[in-house]
């Protein structure tokens, strides 16, 4: 199910400030919320007090999926540094095989899906490595 909208975290405090005025109900009528996202927020609060420097930010840390098999993803860095040093240019299929190689039961999935999951894997490691479309 996708989120219709994404309120950023400054918005939310906002709302926090107005629960404690109006009430969850009436701040919900207002802003045209829903009740049980605004209650949630209600509850998160003091985590949304935390991270109140990151303004930009949509999610609390900890969002989002996690990943499968964080020693075999650890291994693919360490492979992807190595091709680095030696000067191998790196591709996604070249990703995607070495992947495979590693964790074997991956190779069940298509190749579209396998190419999301490099992508998703380059996009956690934030690292400098040139990747070439093919």
């Amino acid at each position: 199910m996708k989120l219709k909208n994404k309120y950023s975290i400054k918005f939310k405090l906002k709302c926090l400030d107005l629960i404690k005025i109006l009430g969850i109900y009436r701040t919900s009528l207002i802003l045209k919320i829903n009740r049980k996202c605004i209650r949630n927020w209600y509850k998160n609060r003091q985590k949304l007090y935390d991270i109140e420097e990151k303004i930009s930010t949509y999610r609390l840390p900890g969002g989002g999926n996690k990943i499968k098999n964080p020693k075999k993803e650890a291994e693919m860095v360490l492979f992807m540094n190595r091709c680095k040093e030696i000067g191998i240019i790196l591709n996604t299929k070249l990703i995607v095989q070495e992947y495979c190689r590693i964790c074997p039961d991956m190779k069940k999935y298509s190749k579209s899906s396998l190419k999301n999951w490099c992508y998703r894997f380059l996009k956690r490691n934030i690292y400098n490595f040139e990747i070439h479309k093919k």
